[in-house]
């Protein structure tokens, strides 16, 4: 009689296959244990290249794996973190063994593999051995990639070679090109002499300007009858000047900045974004004021693996004994000139609110936010860019900043980059380009766009 094979049985060989993909990914090798399987499904070897760089040797690092795959793994999924159910006979042999252990948990819904080295896990978290037996796993910094490959050495206790200068890497900045700014500004007289009056003067949205020189300046058209900021000027002297006149001089340079912070400002508010003055950054408000809508996550995809990335998770609600909050992503945003190029930079950030709109005492969030960052590296540093340019494209394929219809500024969605001339071994921003192929730089990573007119 032929013996049933049970659907689980593919689903764990199917993440066993993508553990031993990624491993491979690595460098390293991976060996499914087979027999005598008591909470152990498999073991990677660290190796590490040869001095002579003829091929790579065994380390003698080795950490065994235990995996699970499939939606019953996945409990209390609140898009940042999850729960995976464990039991006590398991917890107490993985916690008494000689070797590293990792606990690498497939989530189908995210087509992703998390994992949390389970010694260090337990020894790190309070109240491990109390019921609910669960490992929490966050989805931003347990991600079970290639980019884990120093965890891998770390906890098998090998030092792989940190620098390679026969390859190239690809380095990715926090500075989105600028692709176009605007051409020209208009300007008239006026008797204001502040630009607050001007904005308590003016009903409803005034266009980007500034007051210099008893002079006001505007991106936007003030031969145009329907603007609104003519009403505070003597219509008899418009005059129009290149944007390109105010370059040079450091103040009025300033002003133009200025101008277009408001215009990105504007282009903000129509992503869905709003702006705390008090802590001076951009970020994502409550979608709703609905009290049973604890999260709120939107769906993105890399520039850089060109792939759909996990659903990122932009506002949450978190409660610690009487103590509750939301978490808000965010961001800084300013506008910087490097040599003759500008660019957008961006420093990710969070915004802690009470409620969803008044911010909290930073003392109380301070130890939070520390903790928080600390377990940030390049990579999860490197995704909030990546998803603020998604987000600021707003499902475009670039940043398109308009007024009253008219295209004004355009930006790049993807970080400028440069190419080093050395290179972390086995790190996925390993450049393989032929070396006789065009680099880029960062001074000359792109001309502006010919109907702009250089500035």
């Amino acid at each position: 009689m032929a013996k049933t094979v049970p659907v689980s049985k593919f689903t764990e060989l199917r993440g066993l296959d993508r553990i031993s993909h990624i491993t491979h990914e690595m460098n390293c090798l991976f060996r499914v244990i087979s027999q005598d399987d008591v909470g152990i499904d498999g073991e990677i070897e660290v190796v590490t290249p040869k001095v002579d760089g003829n091929g790579y040797e065994t380390s003698g690092g080795i950490i065994k794996v235990q995996a699970k795959s499939g939606t019953s793994y996945v409990k209390k999924d609140h898009g940042l973190t999850f729960a995976t159910p464990v039991r006590m006979d398991d917890l107490e042999y993985w916690n008494h063994c000689t070797f590293p252990v990792f606990f690498i948990v497939y989530h189908p819904d995210d087509d992703a593999l998390y994992f949390k080295e389970i010694k260090t896990y337990i020894r790190e978290t309070e109240n491990v051995w109390q019921t609910p037996l669960e490992v929490i796993f966050n989805k931003a910094t347990d991600l079970f990639t290639a980019n884990a490959k120093d965890n891998v050495c770390e906890h098998a206790a090998v030092s792989p070679p940190r620098i390679s200068f026969d390859q190239q890497e690809r380095l990715y900045t926090n500075l989105l090109p600028v692709k176009r700014l605007p051409k020209t500004l208009t300007y008239a007289k006026t008797r204001r002499k502040s630009a607050t009056r001007i904005r308590e003067e003016i009903e409803g949205y005034k266009p980007p300007f500034c007051i210099h020189d008893k002079h006001l300046y505007t991106l936007s058209d003030l031969r145009n009858e329907k603007n609104v900021l003519r009403e505070v000027c003597d219509v008899n002297t418009i005059e129009e000047m290149p944007f390109s006149a105010w370059m040079d001089d450091f103040d009025l340079r300033n002003h133009l900045v200025y101008m277009v912070n408001q215009l990105f400002g504007s282009h903000c508010y129509q992503c869905g974004l709003a702006y705390n003055r008090d802590f001076k950054r951009t970020y994502f408000p409550r979608e709703s004021d609905d009290d049973t809508d604890k999260s709120f996550s939107r769906t993105w995809r890399s520039l850089r693996t060109k792939r759909d990335a996990p659903p990122r998770t932009v506002v949450q609600f978190y409660k610690y004994g009487t103590f509750t909050f939301w978490r808000h992503l965010a961001a800084e945003f300013r506008f910087e000139q490097f040599g003759e190029k500008w660019f957008l930079r961006i420093t990710p950030k969070y915004l802690f609110t009470d409620d969803g709109k008044k911010p909290c005492n930073p003392t109380l969030v301070g130890p939070y936010t520390t903790k928080l960052k600390a377990m940030e590296h390049n990579p999860q540093v490197l995704n909030h860019v990546l998803f603020w340019g998604q987000t600021l494209a707003n499902g475009h394929s670039r940043i398109e900043m308009t007024l009253f219809g008219e295209t004004l500024v355009v930006i790049e969605p993807e970080p400028a980059t440069v190419i080093a001339e050395f290179a972390i071994p086995f790190d996925p921003a390993t450049h393989e380009e032929e070396p006789s192929s065009p680099q880029l730089t960062l001074f000359g990573l792109s001309d502006m766009e010919d109907d702009s007119n250089e500035y």
